[in-house]
Formats: C-alpha cells, structure tokens, sequence
C-alpha cells in the first residue's frame, strides 16, 4: 500500500472523498444524467486510488442463483411497499406522495424511453453504487463494520435527494433505503442491487407512461 492509498484509507479521507462524491449530486454545472455519470466515475476512480482496485464495490458474478434471487427480492419488496407500507405512509401523513413531476411521460413514447435510459444510469447504476457499494465501503473505514448503523445512515442519505416527493415520497424512499441496504448488506453483491433498483423504477416508469400513477395511491 503506496503513501497516497494509505493517506485515503484514513477516517477523515474517506469521510472527506464520500462527502465530495454525495455533494456532487446538489452541483449546479452539471445537468441529469450527467451529474451521475461523473458520480460513477469519480467513485471507480476514489476506490481505485484507495485499495488498487475495485473489489471493495462488490462486482460479482451474476449466477443463476444470483438471477432467483433477483426475481424473489423484487415480487416481495415490490408488493410489501404497494400494498403495506405505501398505503401505511398516506395514511400516517394524510396525503400521497408527489409524483406529479412524472406524469409528463403518460402517452409519450419517446421520454419513456429517454427517461428509462437515463434511469438506469442514474437510479439503478449509480445511485446504488454510491449508496450502496460506496457508501457501505466508506462507513466501514469511518465507523468499523457497524451494520445497523451503516444500512440506516445509507437510507437517510439515500431519500434527502428525494424531498421534492414530499413526506410521504420521502418515507418510502427511506423505507427503500433500508431494504437495499439490507439487501447489499446480506448478498454483498451489488449487481443484486443494481438490477432490483432498475425494475422497480422501470415498472414505476410504465404506469406513469400509462397514466396510472394513481396505482400508488
């Protein structure tokens, strides 16, 4: 370990390095998806400078194991949160969450499919990275291996940038959090994550596109 990768594991730099890379997505230069391109690039190259590779990010292989438990990690998170927690937040706040900034996409083909792409990219691929594989990597050397603690600080971080929801909207991007937290801390493979995310959204997308985003109320 080189005098710049020992100067990075230290508790300050990656508190330092975490705070520069969650920072980034309130910048006001660069535009979505943009911001989180850079996002991804700047945490490949921050783990790569800390350990001389990339295994503290949890890129393994996807086996057929890994694809059951994509399938199954996705039927019960999707179904607890439409039918149980979802409806629960409405109740507890008196209002459903806020996803009039959507409904531009209902019956637009080509934003659907602009908007699943950048999705993808955005929410899927890096928001997991840096909230999941990132973050969980960073905490460890802040905090030690703290799980409880590091999967919560994770969802809190994870719903702040998604206030413009409301309450409610930011509740059950909490809730979210925990459970991908849960999820990358059990299976530590961050593909798992990644994908689930990705169909989530993805579905979310299509009822908005079909003007049935009155689903999730």
């Amino acid at each position: 370990m080189n005098a710049l990768s020992k100067l990075l594991n230290t508790k300050f730099a990656a508190f330092l390095l975490f705070a520069i890379t969650f920072g980034f997505i309130f910048n006001p230069w660069t535009k979505f998806p943009y911001t989180f391109i850079l996002i991804i690039l700047f945490i490949l190259l921050f783990v790569y400078l800390q350990d001389g590779n990339l295994k503290a990010l949890n890129f393994k292989k996807i086996t057929l194991r890994t694809i059951g438990i994509i399938i199954g990690v996705f039927t019960v998170l999707e179904l607890s949160m439409d039918f149980v927690f979802q409806p629960l937040m409405t109740i507890l706040f008196n209002e459903p969450a806020d996803y009039s900034s959507f409904e531009v996409l209902k019956g637009n083909s080509a934003m659907y499919f602009k908007y699943l792409v950048f999705m993808w990219i955005s929410a899927a691929f890096s928001e997991e990275l840096l909230f999941r594989a990132f973050a969980f990597s960073q905490f460890r050397r802040i905090i030690g291996d703290q799980k409880i603690l590091i999967v919560v600080l994770s969802a809190v971080l994870f719903a702040l940038p998604h206030a413009y929801q409301g309450g409610v909207g930011l509740a059950i991007t909490f809730l979210f959090g925990l459970a991908f937290g849960w999820i990358y801390q059990k299976y530590q493979n961050i593909w798992i994550n990644i994908i689930v995310h990705g169909l989530i959204d993805t579905l979310f997308l299509t009822l908005s596109y079909y003007g049935l985003l009155s689903y999730y109320a």
